[in-house]
């Protein structure tokens, strides 16, 4: 606020020094001009002194304004002074620091101006140096007329724009407490999406695992070294997918998004999917070297879920599984293709929340779409040719820092 003032002044000094040219070349001002034109000096310097300490340190920018203010309101009574006094028609121009003041400054501070402006407004009408010349009764009731209505306007702005901003000031506060509630609600959805993925694969290996203690318990032989290594196996697994909710939690619920390769993004998923479903076959197409995306914690998570639907897919049909990845760019967007040769999309689904694939819980693609969605992108669906779905996933993308 204080720089605009500053530079809205510049404006209003030079067509200050326009008008007093015109005024002098109409009417010859004569001598007033000596003290009009150092008043509109001595508002330049002020006002590039105002500019230069802005610049260099800051300031307290309601007491500037008020400065500002002040000095604006003197230098009106001065010119007004020597070309006039009350009976100057730009005499209306004492509600202009009025204004600005009851709309952007404290109550104190606008209280401040306001006096400021009427106590001169009042000395200029009761002991201006040209009183005796103001010509006949009926124009010096018009001068105090003026001075009447500068009353009423003062005290009408004053009352209306400190409601008005008062409006704005409890809007701001409310648009600061949704803003707060968006992003705690966005940070339980990314909590509860990674819980939810958490949960969906935790399903696998506690069903492996259940399986394996119900085989121990009713065939009453030890369990063998392959059991124990099996069992080991979907503990690691349990107690990594546990971790990743744990870490993310610890970072923050919307975690720290990282910049990375998609190549080198997509290369991590992968090798924590092929160990979740070793006998799964991946067909990769050209990477793209450069191309940055950003990834938070529940993305990597949303990834094996549509690689694990797409596989799920396959061995519905019984088909051979084998999964492509093609990847493009388009729009300056990075786009991903999952294609799979499962039974496809249902006649009545839809794009997303239709497809119920596989033996799992049925919310994969659900939290998948879900946590995409948070980082900018999207999920589609849609059938592919000679058979099967295509999962096209698109991220933004960003750039290098």
């Amino acid at each position: 606020m204080p720089l605009i003032l500053i530079k809205l002044r510049y404006i209003a000094i030079a067509g200050s020094l326009l008008a007093l040219l015109v005024a002098n070349a109409i009417m010859n001002l004569g001598q007033a001009r000596i003290p009009l034109l150092s008043v509109l000096a001595a508002l330049l310097v002020g006002n590039v002194v105002a500019h230069l300490w802005l610049r260099r340190r800051a300031a307290d920018g309601e007491l500037l304004v008020l400065l500002q203010m002040i000095i604006d309101v003197m230098a009106l009574t001065v010119v007004l002074q020597f070309s006039g006094g009350p009976g100057n028609p730009f005499v209306s121009l004492y509600l202009v620091p009025v204004s600005v003041a009851a709309a952007t400054m404290h109550r104190r501070y606008a209280m401040i101006v306001a006096m400021l402006a009427v106590g001169l407004y009042t000395w200029l009408l009761y002991g201006h140096q040209h009183k005796m010349h103001l010509g006949g009764s009926g124009f010096a009731t018009h001068v105090t007329g003026m001075w009447v209505q500068f009353l009423i306007s003062a005290v009408i702005l004053l009352v209306v724009l400190r409601r008005f901003r008062a409006i704005v000031e409890d809007q701001r506060k409310r648009l600061a407490q949704a803003r707060e509630r968006q992003l705690r609600d966005e940070s339980l959805i990314a909590v509860g999406a990674l819980a939810a993925g958490t949960a969906h694969e935790l399903n696998t290996p506690l069903t492996t695992l259940g399986m394996l203690v119900d085989e121990c318990a009713d065939s009453g032989i030890p369990p063998s070294s392959e059991d124990y290594r099996l069992m080991r196996e979907q503990l690691l697994r349990c107690r990594s997918h546990v971790g990743a909710l744990a870490t993310l939690a610890r970072r923050g619920a919307l975690g720290e998004a990282i910049v990375q390769p998609v190549d080198a993004f997509l290369d991590d998923c992968l090798a924590q999917w092929q160990l979740l479903r070793p006998g799964v076959s991946v067909e990769r197409g050209s990477p793209l070297p450069g191309v940055l995306v950003s990834v938070d914690q529940a993305l990597p998570q949303a990834l094996i879920n549509l690689l694990n639907n797409a596989a799920d897919a396959n061995a519905v049909v019984g088909s051979e599984q084998v999964i492509t990845l093609d990847s493009k760019l388009t729009d300056g967007r990075y786009v991903l293709h999952i294609l799979d040769r499962g039974p496809g999309l249902r006649p009545d689904s839809d794009a997303v929340s239709g497809l119920a694939r596989g033996t799992g819980l049925g919310i994969g693609l659900l939290i998948s779409n879900a946590s995409i969605e948070r980082c900018g992108g999207h999920v589609r669906l849609f059938a592919r040719e000679g058979g099967g779905c295509v999962t096209e996933v698109v991220l933004p993308m960003e750039r290098e820092q």
